[in-house]
């Protein structure tokens, strides 16, 4: 069995992952393709990704994200 460490939206493209990502405050959730990903948020780290990422319901800054393996 093999681990993959998915540390950048880049990584997700190449590893054909997806990008569940909920707010830690409302509970509202949106999952995203790798492709979505890069073309809203650029190729950098999941971790400035997150911190930049605003709830469209509430409005909080409060995002926990979520990497979905290939299907």
């Amino acid at each position: 069995m093999s681990y993959k460490h998915v540390g950048t939206a880049a990584d997700l493209v190449r590893f054909g992952c997806s990008l569940r990502i909920e707010c830690g405050r409302c509970c509202a959730a949106n999952t995203m393709s790798a492709l979505e990903v890069v073309q809203r948020c650029g190729t950098g780290s999941l971790e400035r990704i997150r911190t930049r990422l605003k709830c469209e319901r509430c409005g909080k800054k409060a995002a926990c994200l979520v990497v979905l393996p290939p299907l």
